[in-house]
């Protein structure tokens, strides 16, 4: 049974992660500053190799302890999906996300490059360092416009891991997809925002209009492209994204039609954010064509697999804070 570790366990995709790499039948240790989420925002949870996940509550910025944790385990595979992911944010505290972001992530890099354990550390990126796309982005595009600090320290990282992949021969892979979606997501993600304001009989906030353009992919599919990278023996950048683009507005209408609601009740237009960009657009042919992968699960179906499960814990969510709660 192969080790892996995976930095960032609690957030959304990383749950995910852990739980797809238990169902390949790794043994998985997770890494997270913040304790485990309650059961229901946990895909692992209920696996049943749940055994073979192993939880460490230590944060990514107490180096000491992370590394001696990992020379310990000596992983085949280390996964980053730890983040300040919140963009809007970024502007009002950016040395915060500079500091993880960009700073964290590199001294883990720079200490991992010398391990002999490694195989491979997976380093989950962002669209969002592309900024507003002219056109599609293919994985080797330098094509770089980021708009927020959060987008510019991940742009940083991302360059500073791969000098250490040129330099180094450093078995690094980065994974950028377009926005993600599925249940268990953050409760303030516009996806299940918008069928928990529905049902609260609350309207949702349109910034800009909801014109701008994201490309939703389900997280399942981009774990399994991701997944799939690890057999691959070129250390390099994959894309994954979904066929699109919708705009922000146009999956709120079908959140709305699928809870049975109207867009006049719900709806209700603001001024557009600091930095939002009109459109990411990725080009994620070298994974289809190199990975023969594709996405399997549609944006439809996705929107009504979290209204299930929105509807299944409803009276466990209405106790949640609804807004991104920052945890200094």
């Amino acid at each position: 049974m192969q080790r892996v570790v995976v930095l960032g366990s609690n957030c959304f995709t990383g749950s995910h992660l852990v739980a797809a790499l238990l169902e390949q039948g790794f043994e998985v240790h997770g890494i997270s500053r913040s304790r485990e989420y309650a059961a229901y925002f946990l895909p692992y949870a209920h696996s049943a190799h749940k055994a073979h996940f192993h939880f460490h509550h230590m944060d990514l910025h107490e180096s000491a302890l992370v590394f001696t944790l990992l020379d310990k385990l000596a992983p085949s595979y280390v996964f980053t999906v730890a983040a300040l992911s919140e963009v809007a944010l970024s502007h009002e505290i950016p040395l915060e996300y500079f500091a993880t972001n960009l700073q964290a992530i590199s001294r883990l890099a720079h200490w991992l490059k010398d391990k002999p354990w490694l195989n491979r550390h997976l380093h989950i990126s962002s669209a969002e360092i592309f900024g507003s796309c002219e056109g599609a982005q293919t994985a080797d595009s330098h094509e770089f416009r980021p708009s927020t600090p959060y987008a510019v320290s991940k742009l940083a990282a991302d360059l500073y891991l791969e000098t250490l992949r040129q330099n180094f021969g450093y078995p690094v892979t980065l994974i950028r997809s377009t926005n993600v979606f599925g249940k268990h997501q953050q409760l303030f993600k516009i996806i299940p925002r918008t069928l928990i304001y529905s049902k609260l009989g609350k309207k949702i906030e349109l910034h800009g209009g909801g014109t701008a353009q994201k490309s939703f992919i389900h997280v399942k599919d981009v774990i399994a492209g991701s997944l799939k990278t690890l057999e691959y023996p070129e250390h390099r950048t994959w894309h994954f994204t979904q066929a699109g683009p919708e705009t922000v507005a146009d999956v709120v209408r079908m959140c709305l039609e699928a809870a049975g609601q109207n867009w006049e009740d719900h709806v209700e237009m603001v001024g557009e954010r600091l930095g939002q960009d009109a459109r990411y657009w990725l080009d994620d042919s070298d994974s289809r064509q190199l990975l023969n992968w594709a996405p399997q699960i549609s944006l439809a179906q996705g929107i009504a697999e979290t209204q299930a499960w929105v509807d299944e814990h409803w009276e466990k969510i209405q106790s949640e804070p609804l807004n991104y709660v920052h945890k200094r």
